[in-house]
């Protein structure tokens, strides 16, 4: 009975010890055949990353030199404006006053020869309402009046144009000067594009 034991044993020993091999030598095959997953900090993507930081950093520099820049423009423009703003309406101003002192003048002249066309067509208004209002008129004589008065009319006028015109050209309104234009605001700088990270092989 112990001989068959003994034996029993040994075959048992002899199978667990195959088995163990066997496994160990699949996982050992299974482990050498597994892909290796690449290196995802590769010394490119470094390189890039490297360099996204410092465009990056420039980026900013670049923003702030910019806007310092923009204000000192802006100052510049801002006390060159204020005094050209300032000759600006000073020299529209006398423009203007120039015009009222030449128009003034002028209305001074044609003012005369206003109250003489209104006089010469007081008297042909009432001249004419004269002339109808006699008795037993006849309409011969009315026509006359009329002829009459468009005459005296036409008269007066012509003879206020022709004095007008002798005058010379009447002032001309002054135009005013265009505005200035503002600076132009400086460009904002493009940022940097961040690197992307290489993809895992599968």
């Amino acid at each position: 009975m112990r001989s068959e034991e003994m034996k029993i044993r040994r075959i048992l020993s002899v199978a667990l010890i195959t088995s163990s091999l066997v496994a160990a030598s699949i996982g050992v095959t299974h482990a050498d055949d597994s892909p290796v997953p690449a290196a995802t900090n590769s010394a490119a993507y470094q390189a890039a990353l490297a360099k996204y930081q410092t465009d990056l950093l420039q980026y900013r520099i670049t923003v702030i030199k910019n806007a310092i820049t923009y204000r000192v423009a802006m100052d510049k423009y801002n006390a060159d404006w204020a005094i050209v703003l300032a000759r600006y309406d000073a020299a529209w101003k006398a423009a203007q006053d120039q015009y009222q002192v030449l128009r003034t003048a002028y209305n001074a002249k044609v003012a005369p020869l206003a109250a003489i066309r209104k006089a010469a067509t007081d008297k042909a208004d009432a001249d004419f309402l004269a002339a109808i209002a006699v008795a037993g008129v006849t309409n011969a004589q009315l026509d006359l009046a009329l002829k009459n008065h468009n005459a005296a009319m036409d008269a007066a006028a012509a003879a206020f144009k022709a004095a007008v015109t002798a005058l010379g050209a009447e002032p001309v309104k002054p135009v005013k000067p265009a505005e200035l234009n503002k600076p132009v605001a400086p460009v904002k700088p493009v940022a940097p594009g961040k690197p992307k990270k290489e993809d895992k092989k599968k």
